[in-house]
């Protein structure tokens, strides 16, 4: 698995959980560190479950909503959920910065750990450079022209146009030590100029989709709900249950202890959750 500290041989426990009682209603282990390639093996794990249940056929047809965090959110999962109609709310990571309610909240607070964020070097950003699309060209903050690197067509229709500044005047640019990480790249021949890239939209994407969603007030009201519902579940197998890592290797053991960590944890909600109505 892949993380910020290298690759390890570890894996991601992931779990879909019911609003109301918070019952674990699906849960698997992955041995990547990313999350967003779990979300469509655990939308057909819960609907697979609740058709062999005798619950419902299609769950998710049934328009029951689904919430996931940040984590979740690309192209193609939004597409996913797009194309076979399920009632989603996965926002990207801009999404808080598009809510007038936080407008003020980097000014109020700054900016989070930024006292631990060692080793990068902050540079003139791209907003600086200016493109022109029509004639594909680029020009740095100092007026010069870079050259078209490489130009792509993504899968749902945008376009990404990368450029590069030359070697000659990256190397003399009085600019170099604000607008490059690293200065001293052009000086040899094998090294490269400032590179930027651009993202042109030419169309509404599925992203745009889901961002319209998630925008609305139904949509902000219903991921407001999400924190209380899931990470109380982590929360207590992590800290009341003992599981803060796996103990075990091989994805099929993982996978077990994973589920056994989930079955304690219904089965102590339902215990509760009967005592509750009576039972």
């Amino acid at each position: 698995m892949l993380t910020s500290k290298g690759t390890i041989q570890g894996y991601n426990g992931v779990a879909a959980v019911d609003k109301k009682h918070q019952i674990i209603v699906e849960a698997q282990a992955f041995g990547e560190g990313q999350e967003h390639h779990t979300l469509k093996p655990i939308l057909e794990g819960i609907k697979a479950r609740y058709d062999r249940l005798g619950i419902s056929e299609d769950v998710l047809a049934d328009q029951v909503i689904v919430t996931a965090d940040t984590g979740f959110s690309n192209e193609d999962n939004n597409l996913y959920l797009k194309e076979n109609r399920i009632n989603a709310y996965i926002p990207d990571n801009a999404f808080r910065s598009r809510d007038k309610k936080f407008a003020k909240q980097k000014e109020k607070y700054g900016k989070r750990h930024q006292d631990t964020k060692v080793g990068v070097k902050q540079v003139i950003p791209s907003s600086e450079f200016k493109l022109n699309q029509k004639n594909k060209t680029c020009i740095c903050p100092s007026g010069n022209l870079m050259w078209l690197k490489n130009e792509t067509t993504q899968r749902n229709g945008d376009k990404k146009f990368a450029f590069e500044g030359r070697l000659t005047d990256c190397r003399s640019c009085p600019l170099k030590y604000d607008c490059m990480r690293n200065p001293d790249s052009p000086n040899d021949r094998s090294g490269h100029g400032r590179q930027v890239s651009f993202t042109i939209n030419k169309g509404k994407s599925a992203t745009d989709w889901m961002k319209k969603r998630v925008d609305s007030q139904f949509g902000k009201k219903v991921y407001g709900h999400r924190m209380s519902v899931v990470e109380p579940v982590f929360g207590n197998i992590d800290t009341n249950k003992g599981l803060n890592r796996f103990s075990l290797r091989s994805k099929a053991k993982v996978q077990g202890q994973w589920l056994l960590f989930s079955l304690v944890h219904n089965i102590e909600k339902i215990m509760n959750y009967g005592q509750m109505r009576g039972i």
